[in-house]
Order: C-alpha cells, then sequence, then structure tokens
C-alpha cells in the first residue's frame, strides 16, 4: 500500500469497500484493514476515516438471540405477569415484527396489548395523513382509540412501500393474544389497560415514555434495553441497548448491535498506525439520518449513530458559510475571497462561537452523526457488499 500525498485539492470523497461476506468467528479488523488498503490505490492519509456499518461487526461476533432466548427473558423480567403492555413500537417487519411475535409467545403471558401511536409512529411511519386527522375530529394528543373506533374515523392504514396495515399484521403476530391500542398520551394506559406491566419500545423516546407511565400509576416498567441485556444459554446480548437496534435474521433469529465497539475502533487505529506510520479515524455507524422524501421515514431505528468512534471523530465541523463570505465581498477577486474563506475558518476552528454571521447556515450537528448518515447512504441497504466505508477530506 501506498502513503498518501494530503492535498487540498478535491473535495470529499466517500467510497464503498468490498470485503468478502463476512460470517461469525471471521477476523473483522484484519478484513477491514486488507480490504480498505487494497482498495484505496491513491493510498492512506493521516485523517482518513473508516467506517465499519454495526451489522457486520455484531455477525463476526456471534451476537444473536433467538425467539426462546427473548421468550426466558420476558418470563424472567416479567416474573409472575399474565397481561404486558406493549409501548410505542416502530411499524417494521425486520425491526420489530419478529421481536413481537417472540415477546408475545412467552408461555406465561395470556394477553398482550400493543398501544400504537398515530398519525405516526416515532420514525415517520404512517398510519393515517394529516389531513385525514384534521377532518376527523379526533384529538391525537388526547384520544384513545381502540382498533375499530380507529377503522371507523380514520380508515384502515395502508404502508405507503409495503402495503401492509400494521395494526393487522401486530395483530397476527400474537397469535390470538393482542389487543391493539392506539394512544399517543402513555400516561392514561394504566387507567385503560388495568395492567401493571410495561414494556417500552420507544427508540429516542424512551425516557419521556416511561416517566409517563411511572407517574400515572404503572407497576413495573422496563424497556428493550433491559431485554436481552445478559447472556441467555449461550445467546448474544448487548449490555448497553438490549433489544433496541436488532434485525431480523434466518432461523427465528435476531441480530443484535455489537458490543466492544469502542475496543474495536481503537483495534484497527493502533494497527495501521503500528503498520503504515499513519493516523486514520475509525467508527461503527448504524442508521443515519436520512428522511424518505416520498414516505416521510426517518432512517432511525438504531438506538444510536455510532456505537463507537476514535477520538479524532469527537465534536462538531467547523465550517463556513461559503456563500455568504462570496456575497460580502463581492468584486472581489476570486483569489481574494479564498484567503479571506481561510482566514475565517482559522478563526472559526479556534472558538467555540456558533452565532456567529460566517457560520450561519452551518448546523452543529456531530461528526459522528453526520458521517453516519454519509456512510449509510454509501453502504445502502441491499446487497452492495460493501459495509465499510472509506471517507476522504472530510477532517
Amino acid at each position: 500500500m501506498m502513503i498518501g500525498e494530503k492535498t487540498k485539492k478535491g473535495g470529499v470523497i466517500s467510497q464503498g469497500i468490498r470485503t468478502p461476506v463476512i460470517q461469525q468467528g471471521d477476523d473483522l479488523k484484519e478484513i477491514v484493514i486488507s480490504s480498505v488498503t487494497d482498495s484505496v490505490k491513491s493510498g492512506l492519509n493521516n485523517g482518513d476515516i473508516i467506517a465499519v456499518t454495526e451489522a457486520v461487526v455484531a455477525i463476526s461476533q456471534g451476537n444473536f438471540v433467538t425467539h426462546q432466548n427473548i421468550s426466558d427473558d420476558i418470563a424472567n423480567k416479567f416474573v409472575g405477569a399474565k397481561e404486558l403492555v406493549i409501548v410505542d413500537p416502530i411499524q417494521s417487519r425486520n425491526r420489530f415484527l419478529d421481536a413481537l411475535k417472540a415477546i408475545a409467545g412467552t408461555p406465561t403471558l395470556e394477553k398482550v396489548y400493543i398501544a400504537m401511536t398515530y398519525p405516526t409512529d416515532e420514525v415517520g411511519n404512517r398510519l393515517v395523513s394529516d389531513m385525514t386527522m384534521m377532518e376527523s375530529g379526533i384529538n391525537p394528543y388526547q384520544d384513545v382509540l381502540t382498533v375499530e373506533e380507529f377503522y371507523s374515523k380514520l380508515g384502515k392504514p395502508k404502508h405507503p412501500f409495503t402495503g401492509l396495515n400494521y395494526i393487522e399484521e401486530y395483530i397476527k403476530a400474537c397469535q390470538g393474544k393482542a389487543e391493539v391500542i392506539l394512544c399517543n398520551n402513555f400516561s392514561r394506559l394504566p387507567a385503560v389497560t388495568k395492567c401493571e406491566d410495561y414494556l417500552v419500545c420507544s427508540i429516542h423516546r424512551r425516557k419521556e415514555t416511561r416517566k409517563a407511565l411511572e407517574t400515572s400509576g404503572a407497576k413495573r416498567v422496563l424497556d428493550l434495553s433491559q431485554i436481552m441485556d445478559k447472556q441467555i444459554n449461550g445467546s448474544g446480548y448487548n449490555e448497553e441497548f438490549g433489544l433496541y437496534g436488532s434485525n431480523l435474521m434466518s432461523g427465528n433469529r435476531l441480530k443484535l448491535m455489537p458490543r466492544n465497539c469502542q475496543d474495536f475502533v481503537e483495534g484497527i487505529q493502533a494497527e495501521i498506525k503500528k503498520t503504515y506510520g499513519i493516523t486514520v479515524e475509525v467508527m461503527v455507524y448504524g442508521d443515519g439520518a436520512f428522511k424518505d422524501p416520498v414516505g416521510g421515514i426517518w432512517e432511525l431505528a438504531d438506538p444510536t449513530t455510532t456505537p463507537g468512534a476514535t477520538s479524532g471523530l469527537r465534536g462538531t465541523p467547523k465550517e463556513v458559510k461559503l456563500k455568504y463570505i462570496a456575497s460580502a465581498h463581492e468584486g472581489k477577486t476570486a483569489e481574494e475571497i479564498e484567503a479571506i474563506v481561510a482566514k475565517e475558518s482559522a478563526k472559526r476552528k479556534s472558538t467555540e462561537d456558533i452565532t456567529g454571521e460566517t457560520s450561519l447556515g452551518t448546523t452543529p450537528r456531530r461528526i459522528t452523526d453526520l458521517l453516519a448518515s454519509l456512510s449509510d447512504l454509501t453502504t445502502g441497504s441491499g446487497d452492495r457488499q460493501t459495509p465499510v466505508v472509506y471517507i476522504k477530506n472530510y477532517l
């Protein structure tokens, strides 16, 4: 591998890196390094970034759980419970349907309530349009609906991409045990269900959801981070996220978010530094913040965009708004404006101020969140076989 020569020419480059198919037990660190160094013909530079999708990290670890593992843990965590309220699940076959099957399949449970939000779930999957809601006279912040009331007043929902009615799909998944409730005001659930046990499935608003339940009479409230947070009969587990971020696999299995990601990224960084004398930044990424312009769905089903990242990726970009500076100095030559941009950029990087005119419009998002979105879009969600992304000229 050549060592690249750092130049200021060219903008950000994001390149998907093909790897062999990753399997359980593979030395993923070695695969990542060899795949990158074989593919990047121009050579690596200090400050280049290597991003690895969380899926292959978890697969190489064998971080899987079965339906039986999940059912066993539900029985362990909700000892004696015959009824359970499942609160605020997203509408997703890949992300939640199989987890729901496993939860509802717990032999000790005789009934499960599924409290679904409307008109959308928390990532934007729609049950009903805003216009239909406005014309219905229903107050979604207060009104708790049965399925029959929902269908009568708002019609049967149809997912814009899959065409599925997720109310029906979730009822079928529970094999006769389920009752669906449409509700956004979770503090009303204890009075409506008369149930003591609650499993919060909200991904990004779970703290608020738990608080609403706990302050309104719920006796036992857990969330998905507390399910499969420890090993059961040789299973995988995730001590931080539990079932959050899980994905459907074959054979009644789910893949969990990977463990020990910080050690993994620092190990790759150290090995490249040792072998090539270059300091690259490395991250493990999950869902980025892409919002589909047709369906309005946020690609944010993981509990974090970045399970692990090396220290050079901390913080927010220190950028200036080029078009503002150019418009403020009309009449100057391109070379003069470039000099002003360089001066303002240096000033911006030396301060924490984000309110200056030259930085207006440069929203101070975290570097890792931005890179996760870039990597997620580069990788794609299908079979490109590029679970590693090489990013140049970003930092």
